[in-house]
């Protein structure tokens, strides 16, 4: 393949998700009143900085000769997979159990050691629930294991 193929493969796959994340929050059901930001915000933000990047990337592709390995392409399924099944686990499970879970397997998927993986995991999940419930003032998914 050419030079920047893989750049802009992974920046044309990165744009369709883009416009996919913007497709499903329009089409998200609000009520009247809700939240300041309420749930569209935040995944229309993320939808538009995502699709910036992506756009950025297939105008300017990286300058570097890097082509996909086999562990890569391991390593980027099994992000796809974690993702899917965090988006099942979020609701019965809660923020802070399924958060603490799937950065876990990332850490190790990536290279760091178990236990430091499950303590950065669960460090970060808990402060990041706090951050979101009551900073942000959110509604976070407690779990059917805390009571919710």
């Amino acid at each position: 393949m050419g030079l920047y193929m893989f750049d802009r493969l992974f920046a044309g796959a990165l744009l369709c998700l883009s416009g996919l994340i913007a497709w499903t929050a329009f089409h998200f059901e609000v009520p009247f009143q809700y939240e300041p930001l309420g749930p569209k915000a935040f995944p229309l933000i993320l939808s538009a900085v995502l699709g910036f990047c992506s756009v950025w990337l297939l105008v300017k592709p990286s300058a570097n000769k890097w082509a996909p390995t086999g562990a890569v392409l391991i390593k980027l399924l099994s992000g796809v997979a974690l993702m899917t099944g965090y988006a099942f686990l979020f609701e019965k499970a809660g923020f802070i159990v399924s958060t603490a879970i799937v950065g876990t397997v990332f850490c190790i998927l990536f290279g760091e050691k178990p236990v430091r993986a499950i303590m950065y995991s669960v460090i970060l999940s808990v402060v990041s629930y706090f951050v979101m419930k009551h900073l942000l003032q959110l509604n976070v998914p407690i779990g059917m294991l805390f009571g919710g």
